[in-house]
């Protein structure tokens, strides 16, 4: 039974430290049995973080490029049970983008969530703003190709020739309960060249590198890495070898 001060030893034992920014991206289940259950490990992460920590986590939905709605106070996280509840956290604030939004708490809350842009990895988007406020990033129990999305950031900044900008227009209701119709923006990558993204590489690399930092809390393993040391590795690596984020489905 992992608990609450398991947690709290094993987050601190990792590596986050008081006032940190930290973007989770996590799969709870991971962990096996938590005492008092998934909002231990909200209460944990926030404790280690302290009053002048900021914790934020994804509350991606990508059902509008499917022509559905979104609604910053309703629409709902799809990035696990730990998001969701930091997103229904009635001290939350949450960014702004239909899908990718981000629920958070904590000392830089008011800020990034009141964040307005159109295009998703932006130089003014959360994972912009991770690299100015020296945040870092949390993986739990999930592959490198399954949480980080701060990699699309880096090719958004970088510029690659897998991936293009693509524009999706939808119906989006505000926090004061406006609805009007916007566009967003997506890198999205090239299927027409077969191109799939898998970042484990570049991943694996940053391991050996010394960049990520590993630990096993409960039954999860556990990463932790800062997002201006990832940026800088991975724009360096990409230029080497652009293989490490993505493959090309062969025809068969």
């Amino acid at each position: 039974m992992l608990t609450f001060e398991k947690l709290v030893n094993g987050f601190r034992s990792l590596g986050v430290e008081a006032g940190d920014t930290l973007l989770v991206h996590s799969s709870y289940k991971s962990f096996g049995e938590v005492d008092g259950g998934p909002q231990t490990v909200i209460r944990a992460l926030e404790v280690v973080l302290g009053v002048d920590g900021t914790l934020i986590m994804p509350t991606f939905n990508f059902d509008f490029n499917k022509g559905a709605a979104w609604d910053v106070r309703t629409t709902p996280s799809k990035m696990g049970v730990l998001t969701e509840l930091v997103r229904l956290d009635p001290r939350a604030k949450r960014a702004f983008h239909p899908f990718y939004s981000f629920a958070i708490l904590g000392k830089h809350a008011e800020m990034l969530g009141s964040l307005r842009y159109k295009s998703a990895y932006e130089r003014g988007s959360v994972f912009g703003k991770l690299r100015d406020l020296d945040a870092k990033i949390m993986v739990i129990g999930l592959s490198y190709t399954n949480s980080m999305t701060f990699f699309h950031h880096i090719e958004q900044m970088e510029g690659v020739d897998y991936r293009f900008l693509k524009q999706f227009m939808g119906e989006v209701t505000d926090e004061n309960g406006v609805t009007y119709t916007d566009t967003f923006e997506m890198l999205v990558r090239d299927i027409d060249k077969g191109v799939v993204t898998e970042v484990d590489p570049m991943g694996a690399l940053m391991e050996q590198a010394g960049v990520i930092q590993s630990a096993k809390i409960g039954d999860a393993d556990v990463k932790l890495m800062k997002a201006n040391e990832v940026y800088e590795f991975t724009a360096r690596e990409m230029r080497r070898d652009p293989f490490l984020l993505y493959y090309i489905k062969k025809d068969e």
